[in-house]
């Protein structure tokens, strides 16, 4: 047996990578029979295309790709580029994405699968590892052979998901997951590549680009491919002693010895299966701050109201064009709970509405403040189907994230509001069914296991980033020159009018830019807005009509203040931090003196 010809280390370990191909784009085909012949299909999500196939990529469709260039494109090969799945009003979903990803990682884990690739008898031995929305890894139990079963059990794997899901799959396989992930990719579109031999380490890394090594994405691509020039492969990183990585590239000395490593395709992680639960579940919309025009529509109204066709800035004092938004971001939610609820039997506790507004423009930019509020997450409807439990859970949730949201506005009734998060968190085991209502007061804080008090707090400021700005942001799959598919992965989704995310939720006020705290004051008082409980069946008013406030007059310093007034209203969050200090200023400017007392005139 030759050097070249030797199995590798490790030659033990069968590892298969499957990766769904242009998921995006299997996923439109399925819902959309009128798509089953088209020849060159792309996914766009508003102005950008996040997703295409093989067909359309060879067309030149890239990703990022605006759409009038990628229709222009797939005109010539008679394909078609759809818009990514969405609700009332131009609200993106990605529901059916998660639905068929459900579908594929079930399949992967099941016994029946791990019965067909090696009997019932060592069907425990399969591991399997969800590594994103629609790839993960297979490890085969002990004994298994890597150059007899390898070719094998790629095939088994993807004849049951086209099977079962009606989804074609890519199978890398190694004796490591960095060395089957590579060859997965290697394997695109609608193949097997299996690496058994030293030999075949070796093609493998000097035909890969260097980026798509993980770790090596982003603006660390970019230094390297200053330095060993645009074709740079794998192979060619492994040259790279490890001082050159730290002198030239930039790497600290812990990750210069890690790409040495897998620059030579060593790789020891394990597979592990993990169940994943989510923490948090949210929805979130991002709005225009200046008029734009929908994507290819002239008739849709957004889901934040305003003119049919157009994504217009909307302002805190627009209570009726908020409430609709809510309504349809606390429909989406309500959704994503509900399929949670069937796949994890879990339940969310707290719900969080978080807003970024802008009040106006300084000399560095947009002046930001974010701010939030927590509460109870409506309690689970009692029996019913999944569609009427959807709808009972989207209205009280409208009804809590309404109340929530009503604390954030009061006084910024100019104010722009950039963005929207309805965050449904603490995800507890459902203990039983029980009506769907909005428990207040002592109920709330039994729910909760916590006081009724929902505080308000200054949190450091973090830079908001644009998927666009990013080389490697939401790129599941690590790629980053357009040659495989690329989509925005949770929270980073780069749409200019609406996201969802799994995020992890913040109960927080964040001051942005500007003089002072620039944020909503605590709530000194210790009391957060009450919480009523809402019938299911009940027409009610929207609660976002403005609550009293301080008057202009002493805000402006031209009255008496009233310290008790002002401790209310920033309890009440009428009053912000900011606000109350500028009025204490203007007040101490014009008199010269300060506040005497809660109720004592000047």
């Amino acid at each position: 047996m030759t050097e070249d010809s030797r199995p590798p280390p490790g030659r033990r370990r069968v590892i298969l990578h499957v990766d769904a191909d242009a998921f995006f784009c299997q996923v439109e085909r399925r819902r959309d029979p009128r798509l089953a012949g088209c020849p060159a299909l792309a996914v766009q999500q508003h102005q950008d295309v996040i997703a295409a196939d093989a067909a359309a990529k060879k067309a030149g469709v890239t990703k990022r790709m605006t759409p009038a260039d990628a229709r222009t494109l797939l005109r010539r090969v008679g394909g078609t580029l759809v818009h990514v799945h969405t609700t009332a009003g131009q609200r993106v979903s990605y529901r059916p994405y998660l639905a068929a990803s459900s579908e594929l990682h079930g399949t992967l884990a099941s016994a029946e699968l791990a019965s067909i690739l090696v009997g019932s008898d060592r069907a425990d031995g399969v591991v399997v590892e969800k590594a994103s929305i629609d790839e993960a890894y297979v490890q085969l139990p002990t004994g298994s052979d890597l150059a007899t079963d390898g070719a094998r059990y790629a095939e088994i794997v993807r004849d049951v998901v086209k099977e079962r899901c009606g989804l074609v799959v890519s199978v890398g396989v190694a004796h490591n997951k960095l060395l089957a992930k590579l060859a997965g990719a290697a394997a695109k579109p609608d193949g097997v590549r299996v690496v058994t031999s030293r030999a075949d380490i070796a093609d493998l890394l000097a035909d890969t680009p260097a980026h798509k090594l993980p770790g090596c994405g982003g603006a660390l691509a970019v230094k390297i491919r200053a330095t060993l020039g645009p074709d740079a492969r794998i192979a060619d990183l492994a040259s790279l002693p490890e001082s050159r990585l730290r002198g030239e590239i930039g790497m600290n000395p812990s990750a210069a010895r890690d790409i040495v490593r897998r620059s030579c395709g060593e790789c020891d992680d394990p597979v592990v299966t993990r169940r994943n639960l989510n923490k948090s579940v949210g929805v979130h919309t991002s709005l225009a701050l200046t008029p734009r025009p929908m994507y290819g529509t002239g008739h849709t109204v957004s889901a934040s109201g305003g003119r049919p066709g157009m994504f217009e800035p909307l302002r805190c004092r627009e209570s009726a064009r908020l409430d609709q938004l809510l309504r349809a971001m606390a429909a989406d939610l309500a959704g994503r709970v509900i399929d949670l609820a069937h796949a994890e039997k879990r339940w969310p506790r707290t719900m969080t509405v978080s807003l970024i507004l802008v009040l106006g423009r300084g000399r560095d930019g947009n002046e930001e403040v974010r701010c939030s509020k927590r509460g109870p997450f409506p309690e689970r409807a009692k029996g019913g189907g999944q569609s009427d439990g959807e709808m009972e859970t989207g209205k009280v949730a409208h009804a809590a994230a309404e109340g929530l949201t009503r604390g954030l506005i009061a006084s910024r009734g100019d104010a722009l509001v950039a963005k929207v998060s309805i965050i449904a968190g603490e995800f507890r085991a459902a203990a039983g069914s029980h009506q769907a209502s909005l428990p207040s007061g002592e109920d709330a804080a039994a729910m909760t296991g916590q006081p009724p008090v929902e505080e308000e707090q200054l949190v450091p400021p973090v830079e908001e980033e644009d998927v666009a700005d990013r080389d490697d942001a939401g790129v599941v799959d690590g790629d980053d020159d357009g040659t495989d598919e690329w989509y925005p992965s949770p929270p980073f989704y780069f749409n200019p009018t609406a996201e969802t995310s799994s995020a992890g939720d913040r109960d927080a006020c964040e001051p942005f830019t500007g003089d002072g705290d620039g944020g909503i004051a605590s709530d000194v008082a210790g009391t957060c807005d009450p919480v009523h409980r809402i019938e299911l069946d009940a027409e009610r008013a929207s609660p976002l009509s403005p609550l009293p406030s301080v008057p202009q007059e002493l805000l402006d310093g031209g009255a008496p203040i009233d310290a008790t007034l002002f401790l209310r209203c920033l309890a009440e969050g009428t009053l912000s931090g900011e606000d109350a200090q500028l009025a204490l200023r203007r007040r101490y400017e014009r008199t010269g003196r300060a506040v005497q007392s809660s109720s004592a005139s000047e």
